[in-house]
């Protein structure tokens, strides 16, 4: 009757290294695996703070219209449209 006592010494060594590479290969697909969804996270994280500073900044330069480019008249409300002074289109 065949049993695994019977084996030689180069199967053990045969399993053995196959064992070493298998847990090797599972252990970096496992690493990859999580640095890329860390990465990926950091990257939405990235996205989000630039978005929000781009909205940040779109509001203050709205903040910051307050006089006419062409004659540099001082308007009293945010939403002229024409400049009081010399009738300047304001974008």
């Amino acid at each position: 009757m065949f049993h695994m006592m019977g084996w030689d010494s180069n199967v053990w060594i045969f399993v053995i290294i196959i064992g070493i590479i298998s847990f090797l290969l599972i252990t970096l697909i496992l690493l990859y695996i999580v640095t890329k969804e860390t990465n990926k996270r950091e990257s939405t994280k990235s996205s989000n703070q630039q978005i929000k500073q781009t909205e940040l900044s779109s509001i203050q330069n709205l903040n910051e219209i307050k006089f006419c480019t062409e004659c540099g008249a001082k308007f009293e409300t945010m939403d002229t449209t024409f400049c009081p002074a010399c009738g300047h289109k304001v974008l």
